[in-house]
């Protein structure tokens, strides 16, 4: 029988295949589960991402919104803070929902007494202030952000804004910033620039503690492109750890030379970071630019000196930063009543016409003298009867935020004349907040006190705005226009009496929360070619690098556009202020580099924009507590021992003075003497004097030195860190003391006269003992009314997942 076994083959086949079939399909079963459950989980993690981003996303952004509002306002209300939260950020599908974690997107802090986020004074441990004292305020942000398929991410935040006060720094300075005295100087203190940073030394330069520039670290040259060569042969001492020091080689800046060259890595980095632990820094090595809040408005620095313009807005972030707006009492002068009534906030009380018309409430007689008057030819070069101060007064107290009454009158009533200076002669008027005007050299003291001719303005000779150049004859006795400086005198110790209600009727009033504080601005013969106030001194020409002596060429050179506005402006060169009838030399013709006799200048109005503000009787014990800020829109010249007395004694206060250039004189200082020795420093004598005060003030533009003429190898510097502060004395036998803090936020817009030494300007002091103020320190010491800069520090940073719902 014959069997047939391809059929049971056939099924065995078949039997197999099914298997492997199965198996397969299993497989397939299988690896399409993985595939799908690897695309769930994509899909969760892209929503668990989706829901992290967006967190991310809400958190920089609330913290973004907090910083802008800490910008605008240094004490936010909680009001303003929680309403950051109703800004949601905008983003597709994703909301931001309250959980029982808590809110969604919002912002909490410990609340003060009225509801507002409490701050405290603190040492500060991170971010770019680390190491300074100042007003801290913590918050806390959270964001909760849900995707449309219901994944969650949550982040929470802890940030604090910090007030640092501009005081707090030794040096701090816009732009670029320049060390090169020609004796030993050790200031102490933070130096920080938002520019470049020039290193050299005469004999040793100690920087005693931090160091910051943005820009580069410059150890071969001065700002004015000199080679430091054989004239600055001295040792840069930076700190390297608390007591330890090392030399700065001329090799180790952060450039191999001077701008431009190549940048000296690796060995800059190593050295800022590694050698001297970050004690000195650059851009590329962790330092950053600070601004005050009103750059973050578009505004420039120079503003805070600054009159408003007549349609600001009072409630903007500018104007309530602007020292005009903070002052316990302020002083206004200008040609006409409107320039003054125009500006925002100015109450509406005419201004004082500063004639020879009474005005309702003032009484001339010995106490209270006539304004000022020309007496006719032949020194006095307007006709007789012409006003010798002219223009317009308003000074009104601020008595609560924002509430101003005008006190013209009372101040006037308590006198406005200083005395004879061609003789010894006591003070007129003693009492005296302001003096407009001194007795004219006259026979006598006080002879024919109420007869307006026998009234002269308040003037000095500054040199170095006289001249373009250094180089004058010692011996020339003439004067130039451009250095006859008209002021407006200021007696701290009558103002404190005033402010405690000693004399006048109303001081004790006074807004003095924080301190008190002073603003002045005189715009007196200030117009350009449209007849409109700036400000400015209007005259930009006074560089001329081909010309020996600098005379004006019509060309906007390096160094002369001090405005930035690109624009060669000359308008400040002729009086445009009014249309009387001058006799030569004080006619059309007359120029700022006019020389008239001494006589001649002291008799005779401003004919150009050269007005100022004097200090004086700021001696030890004279200065209201707790401080007192005196700001001027124009330059200042600082008179006699302020804030101290032969030394640095108690009760000292806070001081601090704002203005466009600070000049100090000593206690031997004499109006007199700079008329009668206008080019020769050696005849004014100075003597040791001390100043304890933070000083805010202008500079100038540094430029390319000249060669024509071969000057000295600084000019073209804005004269460095020791010159600063200005000088027209001869301090070779005498010593400067100087406690406070030196910033310079912009550059000089009506004292342009450029950096000089020499015979004619001043003899170098000497010693320059100039000290950081370490007072400034404690937040409770400051000065009334100091700039703060503004940052957002960000502590802790927490992020939590949540799984789908």
């Amino acid at each position: 029988m014959v069997t047939d076994g391809g059929s049971g083959d056939r099924g065995v086949a078949l039997i197999a295949v099914l298997l492997l079939m199965m198996l397969v399909s299993g497989i397939l079963a299988g690896f399409v589960t993985v595939v799908m459950g690897e695309q769930r989980l994509q899909r969760i993690q892209g929503d668990r991402d989706e829901a992290f981003y967006a967190a991310h996303g809400g958190i920089e952004k609330l913290t973004s919104d907090l910083g802008a509002l800490f910008t605008r306002s240094y004490t936010p209300t909680g009001s303003q803070v929680s309403a950051l939260a109703d800004a949601l950020p905008a983003m597709s599908g994703i909301t931001f929902p309250a959980t029982s974690e808590g809110t969604g997107y919002g912002i909490t802090f410990t609340p003060d007494t009225n509801g507002n986020p409490a701050s405290s004074v603190r040492s500060i441990t991170t971010g770019p202030f680390q190491g300074f004292t100042g007003l801290v305020t913590p918050y806390w942000l959270s964001v909760t952000a849900r995707t449309p398929t219901g994944s969650e991410a949550r982040m929470l935040r802890q940030v604090q804004t910090v007030g640092i006060p501009l005081f707090q720094f030794g040096l701090f300075s816009e732009t670029d910033l320049g060390f090169h005295s020609g004796g030993n100087f050790d200031f102490g203190g933070r130096v920080h620039t938002n520019g470049n940073l020039f290193l050299a030394a005469g004999a040793t330069l100690t920087m005693a503690d931090k160091v910051t520039a943005v820009g580069e670290v410059v150890r071969t040259h001065l700002m004015n492109g000199s080679a430091i060569g054989g004239s600055y042969p001295g040792n840069v001492r930076i700190i390297t750890a608390p007591g330890s020091y090392r030399n700065l080689g001329t090799n180790e800046g952060s450039v191999i030379a001077n701008l431009g060259s190549p940048l000296n890595e690796p060995l800059w980095t190593n050295l800022s970071i590694g050698t001297y632990n970050g004690n000195i820094r650059n851009g590329r090595t962790g330092a950053r630019r600070l601004d005050l809040p009103l750059v973050f408005e578009g505004a420039t620095p120079i503003e805070l000196i600054r009159r408003p313009s007549a349609g600001e807005v009072t409630t903007s972030t500018v104007f309530q930063l602007r020292y005009f707006a903070q002052a316990s009492l302020r002083i206004l002068l200008s040609d006409t009543a409107q320039d003054i009534t125009s500006l925002p906030g100015v109450t509406g009380t005419p201004p004082v016409e500063l004639s020879a018309n009474e005005p309702a409430g003032y009484a001339v007689d010995a106490n209270h003298p006539p304004f000022a008057e020309g007496g006719g030819p032949p020194h006095g070069k307007v006709p007789a009867g012409t006003p010798l101060l002219g223009g317009f007064l308003k000074i009104e107290k601020q008595v609560s935020d924002g509430v101003w009454q005008d006190v013209t009158v009372e101040i006037l009533n308590l006198g406005i004349a200083g005395p004879n200076l061609s003789r010894t002669c006591t003070e007129p008027n003693p009492n005296a907040v302001i003096r407009l005007q001194r007795i004219a050299d006259l026979s006598t003291c006080s002879a024919g006190t109420t007869v307006p001719a026998n009234y002269w303005p308040k003037m000095l000779y500054d040199t170095r705005e006289a001249l373009r150049r250094e180089g004058e004859s010692v011996s020339f006795s003439n004067v130039y226009l451009g250095g006859v400086m008209h002021y407006v005198e200021l007696d701290v110790r009558n103002l404190t009496r005033w402010f405690q209600g000693q004399i006048g009727t109303s001081g004790t009033t006074v807004d003095h929360t924080t301190g008190y504080s002073v603003y002045f601005s005189d715009r007196r013969g200030n117009r350009d070619a449209a007849g409109r106030e700036t400000g400015e001194y209007g005259f930009e020409d006074f560089v001329n690098p081909s010309s020996s002596t600098g005379t004006p060429n019509g060309a906007l050179d390096s160094g002369e556009d001090v405005n930035g506005n690109g624009t060669l402006e000359t308008y400040g060169a002729t009086y445009t202020g009014g249309g009387l009838a001058w006799q030569n030399p004080l006619d059309g013709s007359a120029r700022l580099w006019t020389a008239v006799i001494p006589d001649v200048a002291k008799r005779n109005p401003a004919r150009f924009f050269r007005r100022a503000l004097k200090i004086v009787n700021g001696r030890l014990g004279n200065i209201i507590a707790p401080g007192l800020t005196i700001a001027s829109e124009n330059p200042v010249y600082l008179q006699g021992d302020f804030n101290a007395a032969g030394g640095f004694g108690n009760p000292h206060v806070s001081c601090s003075i704002a203005a466009d250039a600070v000049t100090l004189l000593s206690n031997n200082w004499s109006d007199q003497r700079s008329f009668d020795y206008p080019h020769r420093a050696a005849s004014r004598p100075a003597t040791n004097t001390w100043y304890r005060v933070a000083i805010l003030a202008g500079k100038g533009v540094k430029f390319p030195r000249p060669t024509a003429g071969s000057p000295p190898i600084n000019f073209g510097t804005d004269g460095g860190v020791h010159n600063f502060l200005r000088y027209l004395e001869s301090w070779s036998n005498d010593t400067v003391y100087y406690r406070g803090s030196l910033a310079s936020l912009y550059y000089n817009r009506q004292a342009v006269g450029v950096f000089k030494d020499g015979s004619n300007t001043y003899d170098f002091p000497n010693v320059r003992d100039f000290r950081f103020d370490i007072d400034f320190l404690d937040m409770n010491l400051l000065p009334p009314r100091t700039p703060l800069f503004r940052d957002v520090n960000v502590l802790g940073f927490t992020q939590i997942l949540a799984a789908p719902r």
